[in-house]
């Protein structure tokens, strides 16, 4: 049996509030069919489409209206809204929806007497429909983790080879926990370089997939511990 690798196919949804205008200044274009305005919101959409609890985004997703200081009405589009999967059917709490703004730091600091306001309504809006509201920075975002996936991303549809796949789940399984290295060890002589280029592209594969798990919150190596996603284990163990 496969492992579940729907995170893959997660999807938004239809509209957005506001298109995203083409801009000279900061970085925009297009990841998983979705607008960003900067390199900073494109990361923050990497990290939210890697969550395994993510059910489906939309950028750009409401328009929200406020007074600024000027007691003048104008309007507010949040970055991001992300909702995830319910569990309450087998008893688990869920995640509420949230919804996000994504600033730099300094940018905040500069700002704050005119974004507060917008914030604050935003707050507002999100509380009276159940959801959450918060601000994420580069100091949330561009984390050991988003480098992992940034390095893994180009591996997550990546066509490998089924040989070396089979070959490295049934070793795996067999040695519960090992590395990187390890691995390739066990299933290939030091001279087969052929056999270890193919099975370390195929392995990268299988940890974007999710078949293959490790911990990304550290740096990715040859020495990283890695393990099966339970579903492919032939007797089920529990990790201690």
């Amino acid at each position: 049996m496969r492992a579940s690798i729907s995170w893959l196919l997660n999807v938004g949804t239809p509209e957005a509030a506001r298109r995203i205008p083409i801009n000279t200044i900061s970085l925009t274009g297009k990841l998983l069919g979705k607008e960003f305005e900067s390199s900073l919101e494109r990361d923050l959409i990497l990290l939210t489409a890697w969550q395994d609890e993510l059910d489906w985004f939309q950028v750009q997703p409401v328009k929200i209206l406020f007074q600024d200081t000027d007691r003048r009405t104008r309007s507010y589009t949040p970055d991001l809204l992300v909702s995830f999967i319910n569990h309450s059917a087998v008893g688990r709490s869920t995640r509420k929806p949230l919804l996000c703004e994504v600033k730099y730091q300094k940018d905040l600091k500069l700002n704050w007497s005119t974004l507060k306001p917008k914030f604050k309504a935003a707050r507002a809006y999100a509380n009276e429909r159940g959801w959450q509201f918060r601000i994420f920075t580069e100091k949330q975002i561009r984390t050991g983790l988003l480098q992992n996936i940034q390095f893994l991303w180009s591996y997550r549809f990546a066509p490998h080879h089924p040989g070396h796949r089979e070959r490295l789940i049934r070793m795996l399984d067999d040695l519960e926990e090992t590395s990187i290295s390890g691995l390739l060890e066990a299933c290939y002589l030091p001279e087969n370089r052929v056999g270890r280029g193919e099975s370390l592209w195929t392995l990268w594969c299988l940890i974007a997939q999710k078949s293959i798990l490790c911990d990304l919150s550290l740096p990715l190596s040859m020495e990283t511990c890695i393990w099966l996603h339970p579903t492919l284990q032939k007797l089920p163990r529990v990790r201690k």
